[in-house]
């Protein structure tokens, strides 16, 4: 856990700084690369963002988040949940928490209504019947293309947010300095810009930790801090890697949609996942993980064409 707080004391802060929030104590829901989200126990969640994490800024992460979901206003479909945004700032001083905090500096908060679910994990996918994990991916897929379908209409005030697959490739080379793989990265951008297709509102990081399920309410996603525009393949992109379950996304989405994901398409910005994962590892972690992470790098540039 990166924080390290005095447990009560730290959130008495909190709410002393956000004087709308319900009394403390709040119950930890996640700690994440980019801080911890609690159950405020009235319908509410309350995400701390802190001003690094991954790539980008704290800050920007929040301005995007509220920005998107202010446009999403809690939407809805037979398949989808959005949470509504509650509320949501930045902290003019990020180290004013005194003792009660030992952290990260803080960039800011977002406050939004709470989804019920359970978060789906992809190491649970193995040990299910293939029937189960059929319908999991499936209705996962179909909820990407309802996402897609129902926010068409927003796309021009989501554009101002940017394309969300170029800016985590652009936030990736900061971080690279291989003159190969920053020649070959651009190459792929220049082939992800050149491609004529009709953008559509991008959750922009639709990984499983960022999805919750439920049997009754339906699939949930939460977490739009990367969100912009761009094609919908880069909506699918982070499930490149979980087995089977791929395989039935792409069939729920395409039931959907009317038509399966482009696969060129779809294997640029699974390139762009790997510049990110090796930008945000880099040489960490066991020798071979550093070698996994710029081989992966390499055959997911040579399955999107990139020589």
């Amino acid at each position: 856990m990166f924080e390290q707080t005095t447990g009560d004391a730290f959130q008495a802060k909190i709410a002393e700084k956000i004087e709308t929030l319900p009394a403390p104590p709040w119950r930890l829901l996640n700690e994440g690369l980019w801080g911890s989200v609690y159950d405020l126990g009235d319908g509410t969640v309350l995400k701390l963002t802190r001003r690094h994490g991954g790539l980008g800024s704290g800050e920007s992460k929040v301005i995007r988040e509220a920005a998107a979901l202010r446009l999403l206003d809690g939407l809805a479909g037979p398949r989808l949940r959005i949470p509504k945004l509650a509320g949501h700032g930045l902290w003019d001083d990020p180290w004013g928490f005194g003792s009660a905090y030992a952290g990260p500096p803080l960039a800011g908060w977002l406050r939004t209504e709470f989804m019920p679910g359970r978060h789906v994990e992809e190491a649970g996918f193995f040990g299910k019947a293939s029937g189960e994990r059929d319908r999991i991916g499936e209705e996962l897929g179909a909820a990407i293309a309802d996402f897609h379908r129902l926010t068409s209409a927003l796309v021009p005030e989501v554009a101002k947010l940017g394309d969300s697959l170029m800016r985590s490739l652009e936030e990736a080379l900061t971080r690279i300095g291989s003159a190969e793989s920053r020649r070959k990265l651009a190459a792929l951008k220049d082939l992800w810009q050149g491609d004529a297709v009709s953008p559509v509102f991008l959750h922009g990081d639709l990984n499983l930790s960022n999805v919750l399920e439920d049997r009754k309410a339906g699939i949930a996603f939460i977490d739009f801090a990367e969100a912009g525009i761009g094609a919908p393949e880069a909506d699918l992109r982070h499930f490149e890697n979980a087995g089977p379950l791929r395989d039935a996304v792409f069939r729920g989405y395409a039931a959907v949609a009317g038509a399966m994901p482009d696969l060129a398409r779809y294997r640029r910005a699974v390139a762009v996942n790997a510049a990110v994962s090796l930008a945000i590892g880099g040489e960490s972690g066991h020798p071979r993980e550093g070698m996994r992470r710029r081989q992966w790098l390499d055959e997911a540039l040579a399955q999107a064409g990139i020589a």
